[in-house]
């Protein structure tokens, strides 16, 4: 079977692995590991990508990431051939660093942070590498803990939480530590599928490849029985007969691959707002 087509499109959210060649060490030391971290952060800076969490092991690491306009093709390859080179230079030898192409799997939202990052921070503990997720520092659970700002972006996950800071880190740690999690369950869905999200997602996203995705005007346009409608829901109406043209323009968004910040920005509303108008 042939490999899945990379898709790629704006805001798209991707888990990413990478292990090194015939299973070897390619993070031997500290350096190494604060080096990929390193070529990240400087990437990030140039192409504008948001970083949700990490986690480096000895023999591949785990990068969960949102793109905006630079394809994850391209943001991969300049740090995969980085890293290759400054391996290879260090040790003093030839040849593939890493076992072949990185793995992306396609990621339908922010509703599926949650698992997401419980997963990758708890793979050194479920690798027996260390007990607790604290006792491992490669990984960027200490980022959410103590509300640090920087190279990884905290308020995706936490604002899901609360837009109270302490309760939302309170509640991030007893997810972390105290809600179980089936990890061979888990596992199967982060490493063995190429797209997480809904059975529609899934497939709007595998018919995409045939088609132009429609713009987020377009699909407000197709729902509105009028460009009155379609004025007042851009200009922040809150008339209560607009609320099923907004259901529907949510709804029809969600199915091209729109993130629910996407959906709302366009029509100046909050994600909450927007997960609000589809529980109404």
């Amino acid at each position: 079977m042939g490999r899945k087509p990379r898709i790629e499109y704006y805001g798209a959210i991707y888990h990413i692995i990478q292990r090194g060649n015939n299973r070897n060490p390619i993070f031997k030391g500290e350096d190494d590991k604060q080096y990929l971290l390193q070529l990240f952060s400087e990437t990030k800076e140039i192409y504008d990508f948001k970083i949700f969490a990490y986690v480096i092991m000895d023999g591949y690491y785990h990068f969960l990431v949102q793109t905006l306009n630079i394809p994850i093709s391209k943001i991969m390859h300049i740090i995969n051939s980085k890293y290759a080179k400054y391996y290879n230079q260090k040790a003093d030898r030839k040849g593939a660093v890493f076992k072949g192409r990185y793995t992306s799997t396609l990621v339908q939202d922010e509703t599926y942070l949650l698992t997401l990052i419980k997963y990758i921070h708890n793979k050194p503990v479920f690798d027996k590498i260390c007990e607790s997720i604290e006792g491992y520092k490669w990984s960027s659970d200490p980022f959410y803990r103590v509300n640090m700002e920087g190279m990884v972006d905290i308020d995706e996950l936490l604002d899901i939480f609360s837009l109270n800071r302490i309760d939302a880190i309170k509640k991030y740690i007893e997810l972390m530590e105290k809600e179980p999690l089936d990890y061979e369950t888990i596992k199967n869905i982060c490493e063995e599928t190429y797209i997480i999200g809904t059975k529609e997602f899934k497939k709007s996203v595998e018919r995409g490849s045939d088609k132009d995705k429609l713009s987020l005007n377009e699909i407000l346009s197709m729902v509105c029985p009028s460009q009155l409608e379609f004025h007042l829901i851009k200009t922040g109406s809150r008339k209560r007969y607009l609320t099923e043209y907004k259901k529907k323009y949510v709804e029809l968004s969600r199915r091209e691959g729109y993130t629910y910040n996407e959906i709302g920005k366009n029509i100046g509303i909050s994600k909450t707002s927007v997960v609000n108008i589809i529980e109404e």
